[in-house]
């Protein structure tokens, strides 16, 4: 039965940032130009969904002249971004340091088994359930290039074209469905969090398309979204991975760099020729990729400060615990601050207490009153974090004595 359908090329409109005039991380030459060139003729079936004469958007190249396939498949992070960051040469398998977190992400293909087999951790391998074409005349080869593909008998809003080539399975652009562009959102940028050597957070306004709470309900990018391409003022664009940089709770992002690369011990970190490039760059838009659609955001540049090179910082509190004394901050640190944190237990369960917030000085003095309550009824006894912050350089984590 043939019938007429909206081809899945919808893509992100040629919007300017706000404030810095930057393209966002679906290129203006994705943009339709109008309905009409983006019907065609579908033939369907029960089992599959075959596509005559279709135009998509720019890099998505179906043939006009062959008949394809939708379907979805699992595919490698290289596969997943193939066309759509700047690089993909790095990517490896993430390798986890836990093996309690397989089941959070819908879409992120990992090796897995079980808690026996992977107790000491599994891979991350790729994307789960992503939206294919694949010519029909090609089909049965990439069947036996890729056993996780799976036909469908509709067509879908965002996709990716596979074509096969010496044996191998190119994939292109994707045709995003981009379900909105927001231009009002905030973005925090944090170094030496728990998570990375950097965090962004993105800051709702007037949407709530993130998930920003532990429930999973109501978000229209949750524990499922399977990709995040972060792209800079250069047109630098660059693909996060799930565990490594995407989070249950998206609105959080964040990467290591070769650099320094101390924090996240939570995986062992690839694709960091990529993640390198960020540092010095300026963010302009985040994307975030669900299997049928995209959301955009767009906003002023976030600079992205360098970590300090060859640095050691040491503090030492003295026995009273009424001061901290530092040794080895730099000249060059421009305001420069000392956060000095109190903190009782460990991961999820610790309770954290700030007993210093202040301009860096060679000694400060504690918040004897925080500390007495922090100190207050503890079953065990507690550690310091200090960290240094300035105007031009990523914090610097400090070694406490």
């Amino acid at each position: 039965m043939k019938k007429r359908v909206l081809a899945a090329v919808l893509a992100v409109a040629a919007l300017s940032m706000v404030g810095c005039g930057s393209e966002s991380a679906v290129s203006e030459s994705d943009v339709v130009a109008s309905e009409a060139s983006a019907e065609a003729s579908v033939e369907s079936d029960a089992e599959s969904t075959v596509i005559e004469d279709e135009e998509t958007a720019a890099g998505t190249a179906l043939d006009p002249n062959a008949e394809y396939v939708y379907g979805t498949a699992t595919l490698t992070y290289a596969e997943f971004y193939s066309g759509d960051v700047s690089s993909t040469d790095s990517y490896d398998a993430v390798s986890s340091a836990t093996a309690k977190k397989y089941e959070l992400f819908t879409n992120m293909n990992t090796d897995y088994v079980d808690e026996t087999t992977n107790a000491e951790g599994y891979n991350v391998l790729g994307v789960k359930n992503v939206n294919v074409a694949v010519r029909a005349d090609q089909l049965d080869e990439y069947k036996s290039l890729n056993d996780s593909f799976v036909e469908s008998d509709t067509e879908p809003s965002q996709f990716k074209v596979v074509n096969i080539e010496n044996g191998k399975a190119d994939y292109s652009a994707t045709s995003f469905n981009i379900a909105d562009t927001v231009t009002d959102a905030e973005v925090e940028l944090l170094t030496g969090t728990n998570w990375g050597d950097y965090q962004i957070n993105v800051i709702e306004k007037s949407t709530s398309y993130l998930r920003n709470t532990r429930e999973d309900e109501g978000f229209a990018v949750s524990a499922d979204v399977q990709g995040v391409i972060v792209e800079t003022k250069s047109g630098l664009k660059v693909g996060m991975e799930h565990l490594q940089s995407i989070w249950v709770q998206p609105y959080e992002i964040s990467f290591n760099i070769s650099a320094d690369n101390s924090h996240n011990s939570h995986v062992s970190y690839d694709n960091l020729t990529e993640l390198d490039k960020l540092e010095n760059e300026s963010i302009v838009s985040v994307t975030f990729i669900n299997q049928n659609d995209a959301y955009v955001y767009n906003f002023d540049e976030v600079f992205v400060k360098p970590v300090y090179r060859d640095i050691k910082i040491t503090a030492t509190v003295d026995e009273n615990e009424k001061t901290v004394s530092f040794t080895g901050i730099p000249d060059d640190l421009e305001n420069a601050t000392v956060t000095a944190t109190y903190v009782v237990g460990q991961g999820k369960e610790s309770v954290k207490t700030v007993v210093y917030e202040g301009a860096a000085s060679d000694t400060v003095t504690l918040d004897a009153d925080a500390l007495a309550e922090a100190k207050k009824d503890q079953t065990e006894e507690g550690t310091y974090t200090v960290v240094v912050s300035s105007d031009n350089y990523a914090d610097i984590a400090v070694e406490v004595e």
